[in-house]
């Protein structure tokens, strides 16, 4: 078969000629410009021919499978497929009405063999097909397609800040290129923006201005990212609000949206990225209305739009450093000096990545170990990767890997996984044939002097230790409170989560409202929260909640 280089394959199967074709001519009609349509009646003809493909490094970006076919069932041609080519989705045929699609859709993304599923028949193709396809297409093109460069980063590599810089634009939706000071695209910049190698890293913008080594806020002013409290200020007014929202994670992106769309004039400031822990999450499958999954930074992303529609205000790469009561109202004071008023304060800050303490690992953060799983599959594809952590976060972790690493190891201090993992994630663990588990290990030193060369491990169950290879690292051992900031008026338990409602007990003059503080006028929701479940559905809960609260407190004021 003839194909076009540089377009990137649509494989569609399926053993019915008739729907085939129909399926194919729907598919030209609609992507044809951009992607070669190949069709087959033949699974096993499928297979060899995706295997032609990858040996001839042509792209493929998307396989549809019938569900029953003769030869293979649809679910097992698409594992086969990516075994084939790791790179390509995979969607899953299946027809409206039948009772089986349901868990096999379910079980076959819970264990990697599809990505998700199409249904059919799909007229109008308009509705039920072109959508869903764009999907795949705009999943595959983010993680293996060209990429818009508003913003280039040059930087050595590896270079810890350089991490922190792609990390700030990833999480905030900002298209960017990366590239190495010591490669040929990198030198070249370096000379037409007459920039030094000497200082770095550089961050270069679209409008030719060059920044070097620039603070998060200096980059996301220079962005363009909005800071509302420089706005007003800039005015010569004064900021006041009726209510702000520290943290735009989860909890504090649904308390801004609902209470923008009820008529408060709203402020959130986030010190860190947009999504907080759960905008670093590489696929959410379990939250409601989402039932393809979706990943937490579109997630967020979604959520800040709607806030911002509403006329929610938002003071980004800023963080609060003092809260201080003023009759009515509490005046929260940023780390750069700003200070302003609301009537309310809703504390939304989360918690911070939890450190493993090795110092050798600490002075790696960046060059080789990390603390977050980006969505870019281009950072570990085809490489062995390891995991540390026992929780849900590193489970998630895992799974995502394993479908891009060569090989995934997972090291668990505790002495089964089944002690702090949800089970379906256990059981996905335990499924997958490039992932190897050890419990009861830890990690007892690094080596390498720029970058993560191998990791020193100890095995209580055996009483040994030993050296493993280890190029990327990702840790993910839970979370502390990000509480440290606040005066000692707001109660915390004795990990530093935040104490709100019946637990606050007697320590204010009048019963404190759902989600309030110790301090009046002060909520919290999500993660600081003490007794919050750490889950994302119940934070946005919280969140929205807790604007029910706020407004009982301004009314009665």
């Amino acid at each position: 078969m003839f194909f076009v280089v540089g377009l990137p394959v649509i494989l569609i199967v399926d053993d019915e000629p008739d729907l085939l074709g129909r399926l194919a001519a729907d598919l030209r009609r609609r992507f044809d410009r951009d992607y070669q349509i190949v069709a087959h009646t033949s699974a096993h003809a499928a297979l060899a021919e995706l295997a032609r493909l990858r040996e001839a490094a042509q792209a493929v970006a998307l396989v549809i499978a019938d569900q029953w076919m003769p030869e293979l069932p649809g679910v097992e041609l698409l594992g086969r497929a990516h075994e084939i080519d790791p790179e390509a989705m995979r969607a899953l045929l299946v027809a409206w009405g039948d009772r089986s699609a349901g868990p096999t859709v379910l079980e076959g993304c819970a264990f990697g063999r599809l990505d998700n599923y199409i249904l059919k028949p799909w007229t109008p193709a308009e509705v039920h097909l072109y959508p869903q396809v764009g999907d795949f297409l705009v999943e595959w093109a983010r993680a293996h397609g060209p990429r818009m460069e508003l913003v280039r980063v040059v930087a050595a590599d590896p270079s810890p800040r350089a991490h922190e810089l792609r990390q700030l634009l990833e999480r905030n939706g900002i298209p960017h290129g990366f590239y190495a000071a010591g490669s040929e695209r990198g030198r070249r910049l370096l000379r037409e923006t007459a920039q030094s190698a000497d200082r770095l890293p550089i961050v270069l913008l679209l409008d030719g201005r060059a920044l070097v080594d620039p603070s998060n806020a200096e980059l996301s002013d220079a962005l363009g990212v909005v800071n509302a409290l420089g706005m007003t200020a800039a005015s010569g007014r004064r900021a006041a609000y009726d209510l702000a929202v520290v943290g735009a994670g989860p909890s504090g992106l649904a308390a801004a949206v609902y209470a923008a769309s009820e008529g408060l004039r709203t402020v959130v400031i986030e010190r860190d990225v947009i999504g907080g822990q759960a905008g670093a999450s590489s696929l959410i499958r379990n939250y409601l209305g989402f039932p393809r999954g979706i990943t937490g930074a579109e997630l967020a992303q979604r959520a800040f739009q709607q806030g911002w529609l509403f006329g929610a205000e938002y003071v980004l790469a800023r963080g609060v450093s003092r809260l201080t009561p003023r009759g009515q109202a509490i005046e929260l004071g940023l780390e750069d000096g700003t200070a302003f008023e609301a009537r309310s304060v809703l504390v939304a800050s989360g918690a911070r990545y939890r450190r493993l303490g090795v110092p050798s690992v600490e002075r790696l953060v960046g060059a080789g170990v990390f603390y977050t799983v980006v969505g870019d599959a281009s950072l570990f594809s085809g490489k062995d990767a390891i995991v540390a952590g026992g929780g849900n976060s590193a489970g998630q972790a895992v799974v995502h890997l394993a479908h891009h690493a060569r090989r995934v190891t997972l090291l668990c201090r505790a002495d089964s996984l089944e002690a702090h993992m949800a089970d379906y994630l256990v059981r996905e663990i335990r499924r997958a044939r490039n992932v190897e588990v050890r419990v009861a290990t830890e990690i007892v030193d690094a080596e390498g002097e720029r970058v993560l060369e191998g990791l020193r491990v100890f095995d209580r169950a055996r009483d040994t230790r030993e050296t493993l290879p280890a190029t990327t690292l990702f840790v993910l051992v839970g979370a502390d409170p990000h509480t440290d900031w606040l005066p000692d008026a707001v109660a915390r338990d004795d990990h530093g989560f935040i104490l709100t409602g019946r637990e606050v007990g007697q320590r204010t003059p009048r019963a404190p409202l759902p989600y309030e503080t110790s301090m009046p006028g002060v909520f919290a929701v999500g993660d600081v929260r003490a007794g919050s479940s750490k889950r994302l559905a119940s934070a946005v809960g919280e969140g929205a909640a807790a604007v029910a609260s706020i407004h009982e407190l301004l009314d009665a004021r």
